[in-house]
């Protein structure tokens, strides 16, 4: 059976040329990409690919079943917005964010003062988040930057401040502050998705390899016992503890730091000011 992410992992190669590049923007190793695209290859009983000597393009296959995976991957994304939108009925809320961190937190805000309320959310970049806001599809959103129009109600929410976490063995852990460029070790663990934060560490470090972890549980388990070095935050570090071997170490740099901002529609802000209203109790 073809999977999603395979056609996904088909349009990423079609978009930038070479295994490697699409690996980088995937976030997965080359060879883990390779066998994807051989296995959907196999699925599939064609080959998608001219295959020659350190380069491959594809074919008129592989070029059939691009244009074929863009309109699943559309429909698919259609028939999300349509379902999402089918169940905003009352006890339902939807929310979006553009980084995970500040997601999390507003959840379990919400639990605090609607425990009526059911939540869909999603992680999505500002200008797919403000977009899908302005038709409805979301009925509030984060955002890393303000809005400044009359139809929407914006109030800043948290700032978050990333740290690194350190095993007390490793010679960073004697700092009590770093920079990006202070991280040279050729692994890190990277819990995916991170959203926004996603365009900062790949310019802050360029040349990190990152084991990326979609599983949390998974996550927080090779974090511990293989005394890997991994991002934390302040909004993590509220909520759980250092593992008992590490030290949390903030990342001094200016781009480790960003604001965030909810947003709604005013005509639903009477619907959760007890929301907005706490922000500034805690501020």
């Amino acid at each position: 059976m073809i999977e999603l992410e395979q056609l996904k992992q088909l349009i990423a190669f079609a978009t930038h040329g070479t295994l490697s590049k699409a690996a980088e923007e995937l976030y997965i190793s080359q060879p883990a990409l390779s066998r994807s695209i051989q296995k959907l290859e196999k699925t599939l009983g064609v080959e998608l690919f001219d295959r020659k000597k350190n380069k491959m393009e594809l074919n008129e296959n592989g070029k059939t079943v691009i244009q074929y995976a863009e309109k699943i991957l559309n429909l698919v994304d259609e028939m999300e917005e349509k379902v999402n939108k089918n169940n905003q009925v009352q006890n339902n809320f939807s929310i979006g964010s553009c980084a995970p961190a500040p997601l999390w937190d507003m959840i379990s805000l919400f639990g605090r003062f609607y425990p009526e309320k059911y939540i869909l959310h999603k992680i999505e970049n500002n200008l797919q988040l403000f977009e899908k806001l302005k038709n409805d599809s979301y009925q509030m959103i984060i955002l890393s930057e303000p809005i400044d129009n009359s139809e929407f109600f914006c109030i800043k929410y948290k700032t978050e401040q990333l740290f690194l976490s350190v095993p007390l063995s490793h010679p960073l852990a004697k700092k009590k502050e770093i920079h990006f460029s202070d991280i040279t070790d050729d692994r890190m663990l990277l819990f995916n998705p991170i959203g926004i934060w996603k365009d900062v560490v790949l310019e802050k470090m360029p040349n990190m390899n990152f084991l990326i972890q979609n599983d949390r549980i998974i996550y927080q388990e090779l974090a511990e016992m293989q005394n890997l070095l991994h991002f934390r935050s302040n909004f993590t570090l509220e909520r759980e503890d250092n593992f008992k071997n590490n030290i949390s170490i903030p990342i001094i740099d200016k781009e480790a730091k960003m604001t965030f901002y909810c947003v709604c529609k005013k005509n639903i802000k009477n619907e959760i000011d007890k929301l907005f209203d706490s922000f500034s109790k805690n501020s």
